[in-house]
């Protein structure tokens, strides 16, 4: 469809790109869609401006890439933050101080190799390994150097020089570091090669932690490019990387002489679901008090919203089913067009009773996590390992998953491989082909099976030739016809042959087969996020940047919603953010007993329970679930 643009959206249309600017944007403001009108505007008026877009998510990097379809220059391609930090890193070798080449290990691969042999390594449990793994995280993307109190000096000291040597050694970098690598290179270098732009503009600015920030103002210092930030304090909720609404809120402070905008005006809610999600938001005493709240669109719908009470959590995942299936019946809304959401939902605890109920009544459903069980199926992880060894024949990390996955091939022989490669101070990879070649003098009886492996591979390695172009209709086609004419290379499960096609229309423009690979994960699950043949099932903080007809949003009860011992504001913040995913329809739900798995969540408690204290003495009352279904379908 034209885009219309509101008055608010005019304004900002008609930005000075000489000028820092914040666009505070609500829910369904259409944010985005006013950025790339903007951009398009820019680059009319001067197609020699040197801009880039960057976001969060890989899945909303897509949707503006689709968007921007004026201008689809190199130099405008949006990305997320940690791809741009992959970018200027890789065409600035040495700058980073991670080993090259760069190889992030996916879940799969830090669950099974990295992990548990940085455990033995550091000589610490799996569950202090951790810890130990976040407080450092939390460091580098905080930039601060805050410890564990539970944890011990010398153990921290011990991991430190144990990681170390193991990312050396296995060739590894974390996801978590490349921000800080490239602030790290930011500050040692003045010369940096792909960092000269004239504008940033950089959508979900209130998700940025203090290193993020950091980075823009070190580009914003060196080069001279202005910054646009969009975003929402009020749908700040990834405290868990250290972000925080501050970001935002003190954009002006640091960014001199920047303008304001506001978008308040949102196209995607109805003016009950507004006015209630309104309430909520409105009480949190940390907001700042000329904050502006959501207004409707005239003319809008004014859509339905109910809070439900059930006597236990079993009525509870009952009704919720039951609300679906009226709504599929009823009121036509497509199972896709669902979203069922809880505050947490640890090992299916809520989910799992939900999903049998509807599957009792026959409605498909589905949860986005599935991508990492289809990345953990053997027969998926057999093809992956190769096709990393086609792209770097000496990747370790690749080569111990293949061990890992080689029957009757256990830890004592990666252990010495990894010995040698310690005392010779080479790679796990570039070792284990030394020992190849020397017929493994001194390895384990497991040797003879390792050595028919290594040599089905080897001999597949150079019988298939890498193209140094991606292929014309994408490396996920290219991996589906190469995969399965042997047993080096099984062909990948139907649900992950349908994966792999989905995200060649997904990639970030034209790329090597490396960075396809590491891709697939992450691009995956937002994917699985963004889109369903089913009712979605997933968690409030999972939510978000979803649009849907009807939310349902079960367990919103104290002691779950706000957890206990959480930062409340940020409680609020995430059910807010819940609560404006829906178009037409809005239902929270309670139980006021629970017992078994959900009785032990958040704050364990058998007894009798309340709704939330964020919904108290608001627009919406609290009603009998049962009576409710029952009139109402």
């Amino acid at each position: 469809m034209p885009f219309d643009p509101t008055p608010e959206q005019r304004t900002i249309l008609s930005h000075d790109p000489k000028r820092h600017a914040r666009v505070l944007a609500g829910p369904g403001t259409g944010k985005s869609t006013t950025m790339v009108a903007l951009l398009n505007r820019l680059l009319e008026k001067d197609d020699s401006l040197r801009v880039r877009m960057l976001t969060f998510t890989r899945a909303a990097t897509a949707e503006l890439a689709k968007k921007v379809s004026s201008h689809s220059e190199e130099t405008i391609r949006p990305s997320t933050i940690h791809s741009f930090a992959i970018s200027v890193l890789l065409r600035n070798p040495g700058t980073g101080g991670f080993p090259e080449p760069l190889r992030i290990a996916d879940t799969w691969e830090f669950k099974t190799v990295v992990r548990p042999t940085l455990a033995n390594r550091a000589k610490v449990r799996v569950r202090l390994l951790d810890s130990l793994i976040q407080e450092m995280a939390s460091n580098w993307e905080s930039l601060t150097d805050e410890t564990d109190h539970e944890i011990s000096d010398a153990d921290r000291t011990r991991f430190r020089g144990a990681w170390n040597e193991h990312r050396r050694i296995l060739g590894y970098t974390l996801l978590q570091e490349l921000p800080y690598a490239l602030r790290r290179a930011l500050h040692d270098h003045d010369d940096l090669d792909g960092i000269d732009f004239d504008l940033l503009i950089v959508d979900e600015y209130q998700d940025l932690n203090a290193c993020d920030l950091e980075i823009l103002k070190l580009l914003s210092g060196k080069v001279g490019c202005r910054i646009i930030g969009t975003g929402d304090d009020d749908q700040s909720i990834y405290s868990w990387r250290k972000a925080a609404p501050e970001g935002i809120r003190r954009f002006p402070d640091d960014y001199e002489q920047a303008k304001d905008y506001s978008l308040s005006v949102t196209l995607r809610c109805g003016k009950k679901i507004i006015e209630w999600a309104n309430y909520v938001i409105q009480g949190d005493p940390d907001r700042p008090t000329d904050r502006a709240v959501l207004d409707p669109l005239p003319g809008s719908p004014s859509g339905e919203v109910a809070l439900l009470c059930f006597r236990g959590e079993k009525t509870e995942a009952k009704g919720i089913a039951e609300l679906v299936q009226g709504l599929v019946e009823e009121e036509r809304v497509e199972p896709q067009n669902i979203l069922i959401l809880m505050r947490t939902d640890y090992n299916g605890t809520f989910s799992k009773p939900i999903r049998q109920e509807l599957e009792k009544l026959g409605i498909p459903c589905t949860d986005p996590s599935y991508i990492l069980a289809l990345l953990e199926q053997e027969e998926n992880r057999r093809l992956l390992e190769p096709l990393r060894l086609l792209v770097d024949p000496r990747d370790s990390i690749s080569w111990a998953s293949i061990l890992h996955l080689t029957e009757h091939v256990g830890r004592s022989f990666c252990q010495y491989i990894y010995d040698r490669a310690k005392a010779r101070g080479m790679t796990f990879a570039a070792e284990l082909l030394a020992a190849y070649e020397d017929d493994f003098s001194g390895a384990p009886s497991s040797a003879n099976r390792v050595k028919d492996v290594m040599a089905a591979i080897l001999s597949w390695l150079e019988e298939n030739e890498l193209s140094e172009e991606q292929p014309e209709e994408g490396w996920g086609h290219w991996i589906i016809e190469l995969a399965g004419k042997d047993d080096v290379v099984p062909a990948p499960t139907a649900e992950f042959h349908n994966l792999l096609q989905e995200l060649d229309e997904l990639s970030e423009g034209e790329q090597s087969l490396g960075r396809y690979l590491g891709q697939i994960e992450p691009l995956g699950k937002d994917l699985a996020q963004a889109q369903s043949k089913g009712v979605r099932i997933t968690t409030m903080g999972g939510s978000k940047g979803l649009t849907v007809r009807a939310t349902i949003i079960g367990g919103v009860e104290d002691d779950l919603v706000p957890r206990p011992n959480s930062d409340l504001s940020e409680e609020r913040r995430i059910l807010y953010v819940a609560m404006t995913r829906a178009k037409e329809y809005l239902f929270c739900t309670w139980a006021s007993q629970r017992r078994g798995p959900t009785a032990r969540a958040g704050a364990p408690s058998m007894s009798r329970r309340r709704h939330s204290h964020f919904l108290n003495d608001g627009p919406v009352d609290s009603e009998d679930g049962r009576d409710f279904l029952d009139c109402r379908f």
